[in-house]
């Protein structure tokens, strides 16, 4: 089976104007787009309804709010959790008139964020060793609901793992495969799927001690779709998968065959994207 591979149009550096970039990409042959982050969105949102020959997925944070603020399905702050699940319903809308089989958002953060550091979030510590379970309870009743959203809208949603730093360590959901065995075994709908972004499992295996291989083994039933990139284990700096890399073996399991994989790793220009989307496809066809 041929691999769907889809690119995001956060690979591109800078942020462009959103018809712009899905432009460039297009003019690479890249029609398979996930939408994300690296784009202005305005008026020309519904242009994407007209854009024939382009499958669009969308992720997280899109199309973003006119005011900002950090999407969180588990927060404790209850206007932050109603905000977190207006967007993602609007991003289901959104998908069932591109015709997305799946949207996908970020697994909950026990805390709510309160700056950025340049390369991720910051996460004040929890009040007490309880937050976690009260978090988790909260992203379970929040994703409920939202898949009877996706049911009546016809879309999927996929949860993706985060990614855990030192400084993140119990302040997020779901970088473990006990978390994601948690979730599932709460919510057994068949609109509901995971999406592993090898990136972050790379930076959660090293700083919290376990095997990524084990990882995906427990994972592995849960599993829909891909974020595809690599890096050294000690950051998310969306690397670009090499030839010796562990990611290839993941993405190679018989039981991964035909899963869309986004390509999520920075290029300077869409010629370099694609030149990387032919190797892998025919890296993943072997």
């Amino acid at each position: 089976m041929r691999p769907q591979i889809v690119v995001s149009t956060a690979c591109l550096p800078g942020v462009q104007p959103l018809m712009s970039r899905i432009g460039d990409l297009r003019q690479h042959g890249l029609t398979a787009i996930e939408l994300g982050a690296g784009v202005r969105v305005g008026e020309d949102l519904e242009l994407l309804l007209s854009e024939g020959g382009t499958q669009f997925f969308i992720h997280n944070y899109f199309p973003p709010p006119a005011t900002s603020f950090v999407l969180n399905l588990a927060s404790a702050d209850e206007t932050v959790r109603d905000r977190s699940g207006d967007l993602v319903r609007a991003a289901l809308d959104l998908s069932a008139r591109l015709g997305a089989p799946f949207y996908s958002v970020h697994g909950g953060f026990i805390t709510d964020p309160v700056g950025f550091d340049g390369t991720g979030f910051v996460f004040p510590a929890p009040g007490s060793k309880d937050e976690a379970a009260y978090a988790m309870e909260r992203f379970i009743g929040t994703l409920r609901g939202l898949l009877k959203s996706a049911a009546t809208c016809g879309v999927k949603i996929m949860v993706e793992n985060n990614v855990c730093v030192q400084a993140a360590v119990g302040r997020l959901l779901l970088q473990s495969a006990d978390g994601f065995a948690e979730l599932f075994m709460a919510l057994p709908d068949p609109n509901l799927g995971m999406l592993l972004d090898t990136g972050h499992l790379n930076v959660s295996a090293r700083t919290l001690g376990f095997d990524r291989g084990r990882f995906v083994d427990q994972v592995q039933p849960y599993v829909r779709a891909f974020h595809v990139h690599d890096n050294d284990g000690t950051a998310d700096t969306h690397d670009v998968v090499a030839p010796s890399s562990w990611v290839l073996d993941v993405l190679r399991r018989p039981a991964f065959h035909g899963l869309p994989m986004v390509i999520e790793s920075k290029f300077s220009d869409a010629s370099g994207l694609s030149r990387h989307v032919e190797w892998l496809e025919r890296e993943l066809r072997h």
